[in-house]
């Protein structure tokens, strides 16, 4: 028996395979994704992060995040045992903070 007549039709020699489109949405799920802006950003999502993601992003320890989540002092969104970040709020967060810093600097 030839090699070639048990390999599917789709692997033969000079087919090439359907490739099937398959993108992952915000938060890694495979799905349909809104066309991505000029600029990378997709339209409409604003991403929730986790406590490394958010560490990360503000260059401290995870420790530190789960501290500031335990006092209530950083936006999170609880999510049963999870717990995640909406990435606009914690930027509007470290921006608020900042603003009172410079306030307080200027007097």
């Amino acid at each position: 028996m030839n090699a070639l007549a048990t390999l599917p039709p789709s692997r033969l020699p000079g087919r090439s395979r359907l490739r099937v489109a398959r993108r992952r949405g915000a938060h890694g799920y495979l799905g349909a994704v809104a066309r991505p802006l000029p600029d990378g950003r997709e339209r409409g999502l604003d991403p929730l992060l986790t406590a490394g993601e958010v560490a990360a992003l503000l260059q401290v320890t995870k420790a530190w995040v789960y501290a500031q989540t335990r006092a209530q002092r950083i936006p999170h969104v609880p999510l049963g045992r999870y717990v995640r970040y909406r990435r606009s709020a914690v930027l509007r967060w470290l921006a608020e903070i900042e603003r009172e810093l410079a306030g307080g600097a200027r007097r």
